[in-house]
């Protein structure tokens, strides 16, 4: 560490500590010391409150120890809540820092103390080891725990997949707050569980704008696209202020309904309430629904006024071109977004191949498909091969798109083979059509497009005997015939970004 961190703001010194390896240990001790940040319990917290892993937070902890310092519940607090923001909900490896704290904490007499406690049974959860926050809930719940812990509780094992658990402790639960009811309705929203989560909603005794969030999300990801509408509509009529993830929401499910006249008006009311404050997030989530509605320039419009842009942005904007008749723009939007500094994934080569597919640029399609993976290390998801399919059988390389599906080194599903059997009909290869028309039959028994596309290619050449016989074997295996398109994976979703 130079000289010149010793005049530095604490953010530096913050910095010189999370950085400090083992080796360094002695450098990291002298320049906090010389910083007077040692000096004090109150100036040590402050660094806590703001250190930015786990083991910054040990080290400096151990610095405090160094200099007789005992550390208070204002210091384990924070070093325990900075283990809950490292680590990934979902992770199965447990962090060994969040033991060590709590147990410093235990041996320092602080364990009993309720924010010690709520940041211990956070940071528990947070590395997955349900069983030690349980254990340290059943120790602070009759004289510590507060509405807080309650609803960490809640929280926890709804991360945890255990719904039955934490409505058991939400029903116990001495008092509720905005945040506890959230909580629940939350974790049934995310799972599905819309009649619970309704039933929670109707149950509510005050509402904000969290409370609306997470009921439009849920109806959105569970496809009830119109009742978020609905939920909105009364949202707004109540006079309730709607987050971003809200707006987000109502945009998402008016893309999904294809509703112009709403995600307009929705659009409208975003801009007057954020003052044309957009974030990215909610920006992308527009230009995606006018994209899909089919008003590409107001798409281009809001993109063009983004002061700021990420991947999305870029993907919901190359989508759209794409699905609208702007395949070349699409296209040159890839370098143009490398320029800004902004790496393509594998949805941005989902859009681009869709443009060429739409617009038969199968030499573009080719090349993108090969930079793809050899240019930007991304290797290709059945979406991908799905469209490469559908872009050479459309061109009449159907024999070729035969290879190309032999050499995958995945196993084809069935949406491929559909787009190489529509590509069969479309060009007359009744023989190799027929071929992979039984195949799909075979792979999907119950989904009727595939007997209604093996006989539209029996009329195509005039097998009139073989098309009704297929029609006669449709109606006597009582198969549905509206089960979906012959292509799958040919769409984007931003929601898969």
């Amino acid at each position: 560490m130079g000289r010149g961190i010793l005049n530095a703001g604490p953010s530096s010194w913050i910095a010189a500590v999370a950085t400090a390896a083992p080796a360094s240990f002695l450098g990291a001790h002298a320049v906090l010391l010389t910083s007077g940040h040692l000096s004090s319990r109150a100036s040590a917290n402050s660094l806590l409150r703001a250190a930015p892993s786990p083991s910054a937070c040990a080290l400096i902890l151990r610095l405090l120890l160094l200099h007789c310092l005992r550390p208070d519940h204002i210091s384990l607090s924070f070093s325990l809540h900075s283990c809950a923001r490292a680590v990934v909900p979902t992770t199965t490896t447990r962090n060994p820092l969040t033991a060590l704290f709590h147990s410093l904490a235990l041996r320092l007499g602080h364990a009993r103390d309720v924010y010690v406690a709520n940041a211990a049974v956070s940071s528990y959860f947070a590395a997955s080891d349900v069983a030690s926050a349980d254990r340290l809930f059943a120790e602070v719940s009759d004289d510590v725990a507060d509405v807080v812990t309650w609803t960490t509780m809640v929280t926890g094992h709804a991360n945890a997949s255990n719904l039955e658990q934490a409505r058991r402790f939400f029903d116990a639960m001495p008092e509720r707050n905005v945040v506890s009811w959230n909580a629940m309705l939350g974790a049934y929203a995310s799972a599905g569980m819309l009649s619970e989560a309704r039933e929670l909603f109707d149950a509510m005794p005050e509402r904000n704008a969290a409370t609306w969030s997470s009921m439009l999300t849920g109806l959105v990801l569970s496809g009830r696209c119109g009742e978020v509408l609905r939920v909105f509509a009364d949202m707004v009529r109540g006079g309730a202020v709607p987050n971003e993830p809200a707006l987000v929401s109502v945009v998402s499910a008016c893309a999904q309904l294809r509703s112009l006249e709403h995600g307009a008006w929705v659009h409208a009311y975003a801009e007057q309430e954020l003052q044309g404050a957009m974030s990215v997030i909610l920006a992308s989530a527009i230009i995606d629904m006018y994209g899909k509605c089919g008003d590409i320039r107001s798409a281009v419009r809001v993109f063009a006024a983004m002061p700021l842009r990420n991947v999305y942005s870029w993907n919901a904007m190359i989508a759209g071109l794409a699905m609208n008749g702007g395949e070349r723009q699409a296209l040159s939007l890839l370098w143009k977004m490398q320029m800004a500094g902004i790496q393509p994934n594998d949805i941005t080569f989902i859009g681009l191949l869709s443009a060429c597919s739409h617009s038969g640029l199968v030499n573009e399609g080719r090349r993108l498909f090969d930079s793809m993976i050899e240019d930007f290390g991304i290797q290709p998801v059945q979406q991908h091969y799905g469209l490469m399919v559908d872009l050479i059988g459309r061109s009449g390389g159907v024999r070729e798109a035969m290879f190309f599906i032999k050499s995958m080194p995945v196993e084809p599903h069935p949406g491929l083979w559909g787009a190489l059997a529509s590509a069969c009909k479309m060009h007359g290869e009744v023989e190799l059509g027929e071929e992979v028309a039984k195949k799909l039959i075979e792979l999907e028994p119950r989904h009727g497009s595939r007997y209604i596309l093996l006989s539209n290619l029996y009329g195509s050449a005039n097998r009139w005997d073989d098309m009704a016989f297929v029609r006669k074997i449709l109606k006597r295996r009582k198969v549905p015939k509206g089960t979906g398109n012959a292509v799958v994976g040919m769409t984007y979703n931003m929601s898969n970004d």
